[in-house]
């Protein structure tokens, strides 16, 4: 095709409408004719070029965007576009020069704004792209695009409330903005707001049913909200729509796994993985599953992928030191070793901008007033690490200590009432990211603050190792040492950590008088009378063990089967969720019948109600605790059941509730010093049925009148300490 001078123009404008319908060969072929009758031509070069860009060629398209710049190099277009052919080719420092100087052309160009936005992101300065981001949002009214960007450069930093506030900007600009309601229910979802994060994934939903990302993100939702079918439905809905989508298959397992359903939720994360083998998120995931089963090496091998392919993966590391608890052998060296290398990957980075405290040490500790105590926990409920703090805790108040709780969870019950009730502040921080309750807990300015969870399921380590408080202690919830430069004092008892271990711990040893918690009964007397010993009912000696499987090793197994062996017709019954799985129940009763356990002699229960659980624990003669990793809440259950615990401490801390509750509660005869004497006293203990009726008619009324569930005692201790600790700083300082 030729063109005279003459129809140049004419040329062009029939290329540009062309163009402008999607027709871009033959927009092309105009513009390569313009071309051959001038060659160089600024105008035909750029827009051949774009198409080019447009068509997946971004080599060419700069070639020809190059030229048109030679030609005329004011022309703010031509740089801009420039621009984004670079960023296709990966020359993103490249790219962001030539929509800088778009923008030094003219100041008011929203697109070239937005196009820098989206070069400097691709090279991780997000704080660069979200201020291009704002700048072309308010130079374009209603530039949707502009604003959700932001949003999702918002999120990438943290700043998760901005973000939310970007994508509602986005979504009012543009109502039928798909994106923008999805990118925001995923953003609610992590801020722990189940209920409204359903309700923009809804409306992302309605806009476009098949959306497996916002459909898998729904699932977690209504999961959280209570509805697990619902919840399935729809993550079988996004795995139906997206089969190779990750998230999707991490929800499905994700909803399997919180129903208990180990096996399938095993199968769910190994399809994830088979479509992509360095999917991190499964790798540690299947871990956790593996870990529920009582699969040690496998769950180790899982967190260490998972780790190999992010190391930033602090909750994995996290997990990593946990399991070293669980391993037969372990040492106090060893524990501290393992959790120092977490402190070093993920707390070392903050120690040089740990906050300095409004006022000197020395000043707070001279000023009169109550000292206020702040405490971290996502447990203020129901749970074990709550339990056991809450008579304390309520108790703290009275000792002239101001509470300040930080709830890092969205449930509420009865315990959470009795927490709020205690605190002079309860401030909610679940989904806020570690430097945002950090500097919530710096600005408020406790004289120290308390961890109630360390390295476990909600625990917040990346907010202690920025130390937002000038003093800061490990308690109740964590069964270790945390390993943080930046924890000051681990609150113990001299069962735990006896004379001479201080240098395995991180922190400074506070010994509490008797037990380091104090216990709070479940039920009461009416919801579970006390019973008659099995053995003295006409039933054949049953022993119990209520632990979860990750704390059952073959050491563990070979004793139970020199017990059984020494008395011919007695029993075992094991009761912990994870047995609610048919698999993992198989699974055991295999691993059982290897150490020479006959089946038949078992029986396996499931997860149950709380009550339930207790009534359980009172239908056996004796309760075997495993080891080297003790019971703690399974202990004092059993042990208000009437039940005797045998148990074979070692010297980690982990190693020895049984030790400190059975010597609290004045309880002899069940400590052994070896496997031998574990297998003697368990035999000795079922052999003595008057005994058994002895212990189950008093030890209740000794536990509940006794030191090991005075709150007000422990308080009024732990107060102390604290000022004390308070007052050593002081003087260091």
């Amino acid at each position: 095709m030729t063109v005279v001078m003459a129809t140049i123009q004419e040329a062009l404008s029939a290329a540009l409408a062309h163009h402008q319908a999607g027709r871009l060969a033959e927009a092309a072929a105009l513009y390569h004719a313009v071309l051959d009758a001038v060659p160089g031509h600024a105008d035909a070069s750029h827009l051949l070029g774009v198409v080019h860009l447009q068509s997946g060629q971004p080599d060419r398209a700069a070639a020809l965007i190059r030229t048109a710049i030679q030609a005329s190099h004011r022309v703010a277009d031509y740089h801009d576009n420039l621009g984004s052919a670079l960023k296709a080719l990966g020359r993103h420092e490249e790219a962001v020069a030539a929509h800088r100087q778009a923008i030094r052309l003219r100041p008011e160009f929203a697109q070239a704004l937005y196009n820098l936005g989206n070069a400097l992101e691709a090279l991780g300065r997000l704080e660069e792209a979200a201020t291009a981001f704002r700048q072309a949002a308010a130079r374009r009214p209603g530039y949707a695009k502009a604003r959700f960007n932001l949003g999702n450069v918002l999120a990438a930093l943290d700043r998760r409330a901005d973000a939310d506030d970007a994508y509602r900007a986005a979504i009012t600009d543009d109502p039928a903005f798909v994106e923008a309601h999805a990118n925001r229910g995923s953003l609610l979802l992590a801020l722990e707001r189940p209920a409204d994060a359903a309700a923009a994934l809804a409306r992302a939903l309605a806009l476009r049913p098949d959306h497996a990302p916002a459909l898998a993100n729904r699932a977690a939702a209504l999961l959280a909200l209570g509805k697990p079918d619902a919840a399935e439905r729809a993550a079988r809905h996004a795995v139906a729509s997206r089969p190779e989508l990750a998230d999707a298959l991490l929800r499905l397992a994700e909803i399997r796994q919180r129903a208990g359903r180990l096996d399938a939720a095993a199968s769910t994360y190994a399809a994830a993985l088979a479509w992509n083998p360095a999917l991190a998120q499964a790798h540690a995931n299947l871990a956790l599953v593996r870990q529920t089963q009582g699969l040690l090496d496998a769950a180790e091998a899982g967190n260490r992928r998972a780790l190999a392919l992010d190391p930033g993966l602090a909750d994995v590391r996290s997990n990593l030191a946990y399991l070293r608890l669980f391993r037969p052998g372990v040492t106090l060296a060893a524990v501290l070793e393992a959790h120092r290398a977490w402190d070093a990957a993920h707390g070392a980075p903050h120690r040089g901008r740990w906050a300095k405290p409004g006022r000197s040490t020395a000043a707070v500790a001279a000023a009169k007033g109550p000292l206020t105590v702040a405490i971290l926990s996502g447990d203020f409920r129901r749970h074990p690490a709550g339990l056991f703090a809450l008579r304390t805790v309520e108790a703290l108040p009275a000792q002239d200590i101001r509470l300040l709780l930080y709830a890092n969870q969205t449930e509420a019950d009865d315990v959470t009432a009795r927490f709020r009730k205690a605190a002079a502040r309860w401030i909610p921080v679940a989904g806020l990211p570690d430097g945002e309750v950090a500097a919530r807990i710096r600005h408020d300015r406790p004289d120290i603050l308390i961890d109630l969870a360390g390295h476990n399921a909600r625990g917040r380590p990346g907010v202690f190792a920025r130390k937002p408080a000038p003093l800061q202690v490990a308690w109740a919830g964590y069964m270790a040492t945390t390993g943080l430069a930046a924890m000051d004092a681990l609150v113990a008892d001299r069962h735990h950590v006896p004379d001479g271990m201080e240098a395995f711990y991180a922190e400074r040893v506070l010994r509490m008088p008797d037990a380091f918690i104090a216990f709070e009964p479940p039920g009461d007397g009416e919801a579970l009378p006390l019973t008659q010993p099995p053995s003295l009912s006409g039933g054949p000696v049953t022993f119990g063990s209520f632990n979860i499987l990750t704390k059952l090793n073959d050491a563990v197994l070979a004793a139970w089967a020199a017990i059984l062996g020494r008395l011919p017709g007695s029993r075992l019954l094991m009761k912990t969720k994870a047995l609610s799985c048919p698999v993992t129940a198989a699974l055991w009763r295999g691993r059982l019948a290897a150490a020479g356990i006959e089946p038949d002699r078992v029986t396996m229960v499931g997860g149950s109600s709380s009550l339930d659980h207790m009534r359980h624990c009172g239908s056996v003669d004796v309760a075997l605790d495993p080891f080297p990793f003790s019971g703690s809440t399974t202990t004092l259950e059993t042990l208000w059941m009437g039940v005797p615990v045998v148990t074979l401490p070692g010297e980690t801390f982990s190693s020895r509730h049984s030790l400190a509750f059975l010597t609290v509660a004045g309880v002899e005869g069940c400590i052994a010093a070896d496997p031998a004497d574990y297998v003697e006293r368990a035999v000795a203990w079922a052999s003595a049925p008057q005994r058994l009726a002895d212990l189950r008619r008093t030890l209740r009324a000794r536990m509940a009148a006794g030191p090991l569930c005075d709150g007000g005692r422990l308080a009024a201790a732990l107060a102390a300490d604290l000022r004390a600790l308070q007052s050593s700083a002081a003087r260091r300082s």
